[in-house]
């Protein structure tokens, strides 16, 4: 499949779950840009550290700025593109081993952060990986 079957079928999956469970995958674009690189989990492993590091960031930041709506979105990308950084400098330096370990996209991180906040990382992370699992699955399926 292309890059952009994945990301369509992605948004299509993502939305019903969405829409039938009320959980979201870690917004509409993630799970087709996480489905690309299912044979990389050290990406997908990178990816979801810096979602994690993100929240508390970003809920660290909302303790002195008023953070709601896009401000609040937009801080949560913009926290996680940093973050990317900082880990993709820190940690070749740290685990050589891992030579140069690069996240999935450099938006990808913080819109998983801003869903992680808003319904917690264990159902944000089991949708996520459900929704890309079949979206594996469709890719497998259709050339």
């Amino acid at each position: 499949m292309t890059p952009e079957a994945y990301l369509i079928v992605g948004v299509v999956i993502g939305l019903l779950l969405t829409e039938l469970t009320g959980i979201s995958p870690g917004g509409l674009i993630v799970p087709g840009y996480t489905a690309m690189f299912l044979d990389k989990p050290e990406r997908l492993a990178l990816t979801a550290g810096i979602a994690l590091v993100t929240v508390p960031l970003v809920r660290l930041a909302g303790k002195y700025l008023l953070l709601y709506g896009r401000r609040r979105f937009a801080l949560f990308l913009l926290t996680g593109f940093a973050v990317r950084a900082l880990a993709e400098a820190l940690v070749p330096s740290l685990f050589p081993s891992l030579g140069g370990i690069e996240a999935i996209g450099w938006l990808i991180p913080g819109i998983i952060a801003s869903d992680v906040d808003k319904q917690g990382p264990v159902r944000t992370f089991l949708a996520l990986a459900a929704v890309a699992a079949m979206v594996g699955m469709v890719a497998m399926v259709v050339p």
